[in-house]
């Protein structure tokens, strides 16, 4: 059997629906901590800022009890709050379980469709130990980033809230200011979700595209970048040029493509010649 004139390779499509899936996952669930911060606060905060800019007696003395009263209060509201995601927290990584397969299912489509446009012939099986143990592995690692997101914005929200109830001076300009922190936070806590829904499917799709193009035989590859201005200068350096999977370039802190904070770059594989691919199936034969 000859082997079919090699054709121009086409970069695997990248699975960006499933980015999109687990963004909005993450983006619901930080709607519902909006929604527990507006129905907590909107009521205590103004409170919470009398009391701790009422700390004057007549006497000119200071309150005893200027500092504990609305930091008590702070912190039973805090409480409510992080109990009160639960449910959403659990959802979310409920939800989340389902990404890494639909990004596996897309990734080894998108591998069939390379091989066999090159051998007409569709790739050996997966090994289904093998993937399902990285599935896991990402499962686990991304269920502490989902419980993570609620944790640290509302850490930080009570952290700067309580500054503002330190330092301020008047009901109204300190129930703005807490105000405005929780408005930034939350929003800094959506740039985070997507920033993970697309750093983590990315890293996920690097990860299976070695694997497979490693179960094929396939040492090594050719570093391609998408070619736009976000493209790191370190990954732009490494455009075109030929690394192997047991050596990967030093440009890039020994990162393969896709293994880079938000990475986007691809491992075009340099397939094994035919008769050397065309062995591989025989062995799984008789395997």
């Amino acid at each position: 059997m000859k082997r079919p004139r090699s054709r121009k390779l086409t970069p695997m499509a990248y699975p960006i629906g499933q980015e999109y899936a687990y963004k909005q996952i993450l983006l619901n669930m930080n709607l519902q901590l909006k929604l527990l911060l507006k129905q907590q606060m909107s009521f205590h905060v103004p409170k919470m800022a009398a009391e701790a800019t009422n700390t004057d007696l007549p006497t000119g003395e200071v309150r005893y009890d200027a500092y504990t009263g609305w930091q008590d209060r702070l912190n039973k509201v805090m409480m409510r709050i992080a109990k009160g995601m639960k449910p959403h927290t659990n959802k979310a990584i409920k939800e989340m379980l389902r990404v890494g397969p639909n990004v596996n299912e897309h990734n080894k489509a998108e591998w069939k469709k390379l091989v066999r446009s090159q051998y007409g012939v569709d790739p050996t099986k997966d090994d289904p130990v093998k993937y399902h143990s990285l599935l896991q592995n990402w499962s686990r690692n991304n269920s502490l980033l989902i419980k993570d997101i609620p944790f640290k914005t509302s850490y930080q929200i009570a952290k700067q809230a309580r500054q503002a109830l330190i330092d301020g001076t008047n009901v109204k300009d300190t129930t703005a200011a807490i105000f405005d922190i929780m408005s930034d936070r939350t929003d800094v806590s959506d740039s985070r979700a997507k920033l993970i829904a697309r750093d983590q499917v990315a890293k996920l799709t690097g990860e299976l595209t070695k694997e497979r193009q490693l179960d094929m035989g396939v040492t090594g590859y050719i570093w391609r970048t998408v070619g736009d201005e976000r493209v790191r200068d370190s990954h732009s350096e490494v455009d075109g040029k030929f690394f192997t999977w047991d050596n990967p370039p030093f440009e890039t802190d020994g990162n393969h493509p896709g293994e880079d904070y938000q990475c986007r770059c691809w491992a075009e594989p340099v397939l094994p010649e035919f008769v050397a691919y065309e062995a591989s199936l025989l062995e799984e034969e008789v395997e």
